[in-house]
Parts: C-alpha cells; sequence; structure tokens
C-alpha cells in the first residue's frame, strides 16, 4: 500500500486535511492523535517529565513552555515521542498519515510521498496566534519549526489551504494517487 505523508507547520490545515481525506474514505492516521494517547500512559508521561525536567503532573503548557526555552528539552522530548508515534504509524494500514514533525525527526524515508500542507507564513500567524490569543506565543512556536517553505523544496505535492474549503478538497481529490484508490 502506498503511504502518504501529509506534513507542514502548525496551523497550516494538515489536520483539516486529514480529516478531508478520511470524508473521502481514505483510511487515514494522525500523529497527533497518537501523541495524544500516548500521553495517557503514566510510563510515557514519567520519561517525557524526566527529559523535560518537569514534575510528573506537568501541565501542557509548562511541557511547551520547556520544549519553546530550550532546544536541548525539545530534542529530549522528541527523541522520547517520535520512535514510540513512528512505531505505531508502522503497524497501522493507511494510506495518509499526518506527520508534523516529518522532516525535523527524519521521518521522511518511512513514507513513499510527501504532501506539504501550507497557507502562507502570515496567515499561519494570524491562525495561530487567534488559536493561542498571543501573537508572541505563535511566533515562537513557527520559530521551533522548520520553516514551512524548506519542506516544499522535498514534496511531491504542495496543497494550500489560504483557499476554500471546497476549493481545498477538489485540490486533495486531483491529487489522490489513482493507484491506491
Amino acid at each position: 500500500m502506498l503511504r502518504i505523508a501529509i506534513t507542514g507547520g502548525v496551523a497550516e490545515g494538515k489536520s483539516t486535511v486529514l480529516q478531508m481525506l478520511a470524508e473521502d474514505g481514505w483510511r487515514v492516521q494522525s500523529s497527533d492523535h497518537v501523541a495524544k494517547r500516548l500521553f495517557e500512559s503514566p510510563e510515557v508521561i514519567g520519561v517525557v517529565a524526566q527529559a523535560a525536567g518537569l514534575r510528573p503532573d506537568f501541565s501542557r503548557s509548562e511541557l511547551r513552555d520547556a520544549i519553546l526555552g530550550s532546544d536541548q528539552t525539545r530534542r529530549a522530548v522528541n527523541r522520547v515521542l517520535h520512535p514510540r508515534i513512528s512505531a505505531e504509524n508502522a503497524q497501522v494500514e493507511a494510506s495518509f498519515f499526518e506527520v508534523p514533525l516529518l522532516f525535523e525527526a527524519c521521518l521522511h524515508t518511512s513514507y513513499d510521498r510527501v504532501w506539504v500542507v501550507t497557507c502562507g507564513t502570515a496567515e499561519q500567524h494570524r491562525r495561530l496566534a487567534s488559536r493561542l490569543g498571543d501573537s508572541n506565543l505563535a511566533e515562537r512556536m513557527i520559530a521551533s519549526q522548520l520553516p514551512t517553505f524548506a519542506k516544499t523544496l522535498f514534496a511531491d505535492i504542495i496543497i494550500r489551504t489560504n483557499q476554500n474549503f471546497e476549493t481545498v478538497r477538489s485540490m486533495l481529490r486531483e491529487a489522490a494517487p489513482r493507484e491506491i484508490l
């Protein structure tokens, strides 16, 4: 089965694209959902807390601040989470996988194709600042990731989400590989 990674920056529409593909009948997998399930495990919480230098009862905002405050902490937490997420994704039979940090985690070779979702930097910042209610935090979060324009250099397909939903859905239907229909 052909495995297609969907990646891009924070707040660029990856989850929306994945949802549209699922609505069209494709089998999909979200690395974000896997990560959320992992955080239900006391063992994982303990290992993440240790990697981030936090108490085991850390809040989501404390973890976010620790990751944004230190590249070393971000890498340590990623070393805990990425192998677990990748292992689960490897076991799933799906056509499309949402993998936000695909290139940052050097996971691109695990997939047959890469689709990069982008809405442009101004729209990305607007979306994230609106979601968080904090423009400075949005800037810090965006700066902590590889810029999306760099990801597009390695894309098989670029999906632009700064358009209406029907235009995006049309793009997806056109881009979907016929060999896995």
